[in-house]
């Protein structure tokens, strides 16, 4: 009985013992999953050796923490939890980031939390992606990133706030997507913007005010949509803004004040659209402007007074539309600029009518300075009522055929001194800054036929220069052009004179009799035939 006391404490170390060993091994384990856990956060994103990961990131320098630029490629499907988002702790000073996603639908949202975690990150791409919208607020708050290139992920919808409160934003890419309308309240905050490119998308419909808080956007490109009308309230908050595209659009007219909203406005393009009418005030307030192009459209008037809000544009592009006649009314406000060596009018690939009305272009080739412009200017055709019909049709189908032998051929047919000199020459009038980006060629080489029929009439296209400017023919003045003679207008009152001379004709037929003194007029018409 003496004996059991022993017994008890044998008992009792031994328990004590066994309880030690057991929370030793059970820190052990701990220790070991925090150490396996750390390992997996060290991951290296620049330098993955495992081929089942779905992302894979070339860097600019592979030592951990210390690349600025990555660009990875997306390999497989890559959900919001996948651990291999976690490899980015091994470069948190990324600036410029970069996703180019080779499986489709492998990539189909932001992530958000990633772009969060890298505070030093100012460039962002995602290419190729398949992302259907943007959230709300899925950029927002994020303070160092400058330019957000979202190109080519079949987006369809931008939703309100998706970029808000971004004090450095400066650039947003969202070309060649399938975004169909853009909302009010999308770009919210933004004090540092100047680029917004939405071209190659759906858009049919830009919502009143839908970009009213780009107050500093000096750029906005909308080319290639869908878009019908505009308005002013369309651009309503953009003051700054010193160039709008909107090229290869539905436009149909462009009405008075469209562009009121934007006074800083110094390039316009509205090629490639539908436009029938502009309003004689659609383009009041631009007092900036200095390109305008309307190209490719169906204008086949003009209003007398369509310049008079634009009047310091010197690069007017009106080619391949339907005008039958340009007047000196229509040019009066911007006719000064066309002095300057680099100003540039485009007029080739009309129906213009060979009349009186077309007088006031031997006074701007004979006065400007711009030897290209004098250049394009003489290459101008007009059409002409034919005599005798039949003769002529039959005349430009031999010129017609003949066309298309030196068309194949044209080594053969072109002088040889002329074969260097004046290919140099249209080679340089058609290579500037404009033409190299919208390949447009001169329309005087599209070899047409030299007959048409034009209102009912067969029309033969002459060189407008070849034919003498006091035997145009003056058509009977319509009743417009007899009220605007009738009433006081500075359009035909103050119609100024060349420095050498020369007269700048007025658009009415009348006007262009009644305004020069008999005296005066034979001797004008006489210097008029030995310039041309």
């Amino acid at each position: 009985m003496r004996q059991l006391p022993w017994i008890f404490v044998f008992l009792q170390v031994l328990l004590l013992t066994s309880l030690l060993s057991s929370s030793r091994s059970a820190s052990t384990r701990s220790r070991g999953k925090k150490k396996v856990a750390k390992e997996t956060k060290e991951v290296n994103i620049c330098e993955i050796e495992d081929p089942h990961v779905p992302i894979y990131c070339y860097c600019n320098d592979n030592v951990v923490r210390n690349a600025t630029e990555a660009k990875c490629l997306v390999l497989s499907s890559l959900d919001p939890n996948d651990p291999s988002w976690d490899y980015f702790d091994s470069q948190i000073y990324l600036q410029e980031l970069t996703f180019n996603v080779k499986m489709l639908d492998s990539l189909d949202y932001i992530p958000t939390q990633l772009l969060r975690q890298l505070k030093n990150l100012q460039k962002i791409t995602f290419h190729y992606a398949k992302i259907d919208e943007l959230p709300d607020y899925v950029f927002s708050n994020l303070s160092t990133i400058t330019d957000i290139d979202l190109n080519k992920n079949s987006i369809t919808a931008l939703k309100t706030h998706a970029f808000e409160n971004m004090k450095s934003l400066r650039v947003v890419s969202l070309n060649e997507n399938r975004i169909t309308e853009i909302n009010r309240h999308t770009f919210v905050n933004l004090p540092s913007m100047r680029s917004l490119l939405l071209s190659h998308n759906n858009i049919s419909t830009l919502h009143d005010k839908a970009f009213k808080h780009l107050t500093t956007l000096e750029e906005l490109e909308l080319s290639d949509n869908r878009i019908k009308v505009i308005t002013g309230d369309s651009f309503h908050g953009l003051r700054n803004l010193v160039r709008l595209d909107l090229r290869n659009n539905l436009i149909d007219m462009i009405g008075g004040r469209t562009f009121i909203e934007m006074p800083s406005l110094q390039e316009l393009e509205l090629d490639s659209n539908k436009i029938v009418y502009i309003s004689d005030k659609a383009l009041e307030g631009l007092r900036n402007l200095r390109k305008l192009s309307l190209s490719d459209n169906k204008l086949a008037t003009l209003e007398p007074d369509f310049l008079a809000g634009a009047p310091g544009v010197y690069f007017l592009d009106l080619r391949d539309n339907q005008l039958k006649t340009i007047t000196f009314d229509n040019v009066k406000p911007i006719v000064t600029n066309m002095y300057n060596v680099t100003s540039h009018f485009y007029l080739n690939g009309n129906k213009l009518i060979c009349d009186c009305k077309l007088a006031w272009i031997w006074g701007l080739r004979n006065e400007t300075k711009n030897r290209k412009l004098r250049n394009a200017l003489e290459k101008l055709t007009c059409f002409l009522e034919s005599n005798n019909a039949s003769q002529k049709i039959n005349n430009a189908d031999l010129e017609w055929n003949e066309d298309f032998k030196i068309a194949r051929n044209p080594k053969e047919y072109v002088p040889e001194n002329l074969r260097t000199a004046n290919i140099e020459d249209d080679n340089a009038y058609l290579g500037d800054e404009y033409e190299t980006e919208d390949g447009y060629e001169d329309s005087n080489f599209d070899f047409q036929s030299k007959v048409q029929l034009i209102e009912g009439k067969s029309m033969q296209m002459k060189n407008l220069f070849e034919l003498k400017m006091e035997e145009l023919p003056c058509p009977e003045p319509s009743r417009e052009d007899l009220m605007a003679s009738e009433q006081p207008s500075s359009r035909h009152e103050n119609a100024p004179v060349g420095s050498s001379g020369s007269i700048w004709f007025s658009s009415s037929a009348k006007t262009i009799h009644l305004e020069l003194p008999v005296l005066v007029y034979p001797f004008v018409l006489l210097l008029s035939s030995l310039f041309t």
